[in-house]
């Protein structure tokens, strides 16, 4: 694939004189260039088409940063701000079989809970199985008939639908430094359950079925939610308000919560959470409205560079600010944002720090 416009036509006979018998390439079919691939794209259902569109938003992150960094007509900036926030990773887990009496949980449910339908997976059964125990945390991944959690099992209430015998403490390096693709994806599991389990303690939910997080209100009958945060100066960001219609101001017309989405990948040797920051709308506080779509839509509007910017740094601030909130402390920390230093050698060596102390990459703070 090349970046710039493909030529017209490209000359078969010089590629094959550079070619083995083990290697084939035709020109017509493997040379592409960007319009290519936006018709490739263009030819995929919508739905697949979003997928594409959310995939490109992760790894691009602050792409409008670049642009104008990018553009004569624009002041470059001295630094672009990813999207990317470093975590640590606590240093155990623990792992046990999982231990309990499916229909004899079902049934405890539908008495005890409430429950009155069938369960959907065998998580949702474990889930069932902890609260009749009155275990209320998310700190946990179900996997081939095991349990595992960053808590310690005993402390946390697991251990009631574990075997107390086969509790296994792990070092985390075990997942984050195997080369089982089942490994990797129960420590992001874990990352994404802990980081439920973090958060739920500042009124801060979670989608139950696109698992993105949205902010709620603080207390019964709120009709505003504010939080403070530390940027370059303290602001304050308004991240929930109950909208009134306009014909009827007395009727409440939806819900607006400043949203998120965090996805944990690794590069190099370290652990980072992808933000991608968005608004949603309930009819009710928690149900999506049926207008969101318009409604996101005419928000993103809007925005403009600096409003995500400041969105992806107000996230990282409050997420850094989010584990001393949290019922048991197991060493999970968000860090710092990454930042590109992106001056000129020329600007670098004007403004050369007396102790040496420039580097090409530099990690900012977490606002």
């Amino acid at each position: 694939m090349i970046l710039t416009r493909k030529q017209a036509s490209y000359s078969q006979a010089s590629i094959n004189e550079l070619l083995t018998d083990q290697f084939a390439f035709n020109c017509k079919k493997h040379i592409i260039d960007l319009g290519d691939l936006l018709g490739l794209v263009g030819g995929l259902r919508l739905a697949a088409q979003e997928r594409v569109l959310a995939e490109f938003r992760h790894i691009l992150g602050e792409v409008d940063a670049f642009i104008s960094f990018s553009s004569e007509s624009v002041a470059a900036p001295t630094a672009i701000t990813t999207n990317l926030q470093e975590v640590q990773l606590p240093e155990a887990l623990y792992v046990a079989e999982l231990m309990i009496d499916d229909k004899s949980v079902i049934a405890r449910a539908k008495s005890e809970l409430g429950y009155k339908g069938k369960a959907r997976s065998r998580k949702s059964i474990v889930k069932m199985a902890l609260l009749l125990n009155g275990v209320g945390t998310d700190s946990w991944v179900f996997h081939d008939e095991k349990l595992f959690s960053f808590q310690d099992m005993e402390q946390s209430g697991l251990l009631s639908v574990v075997d107390p015998g086969s509790v296994e403490r792990l070092e985390t390096t075990d997942l984050a430094d195997s080369d089982e693709v089942d490994n990797i994806n129960i420590l992001k599991q874990l990352l994404s359950a802990e980081t439920r389990e973090q958060l739920k303690h500042r009124q801060v939910r979670t989608h139950p079925k696109d698992g993105f997080f949205f902010f709620g209100p603080t207390e019964e009958a709120q009709l505003e939610r504010r939080e403070t945060w530390v940027g370059k100066r303290s602001s304050v960001r308004r991240v929930y308000e109950v909208k009134y219609q306009k014909k009827d101001p007395q009727k409440v017309a939806h819900h607006q919560h400043f949203s998120f989405e965090l996805t944990f990948t690794k590069l190099v040797d370290k652990w980072y959470a992808q933000i991608v920051p968005s608004w949603y709308y309930s009819y009710n506080g928690f149900v999506q409205s049926h207008w969101h779509d318009d409604l996101l839509s005419q928000q993103k509007r809007l925005e403009h560079n600096s409003s995500v910017r400041n969105a992806v740094r107000f996230v990282a601030y409050f997420l850094s600010n989010t584990q001393c909130a949290a019922g048991a402390d197991v060493g999970m920390r968000f860090l710092s944002l990454i930042e590109f230093d992106v001056r000129d050698a020329e600007d670098d060596e004007s403004q050369d720090d007396p102790n040496g102390a420039d580097e090409e990459l530099a990690e900012g703070t977490a606002a």
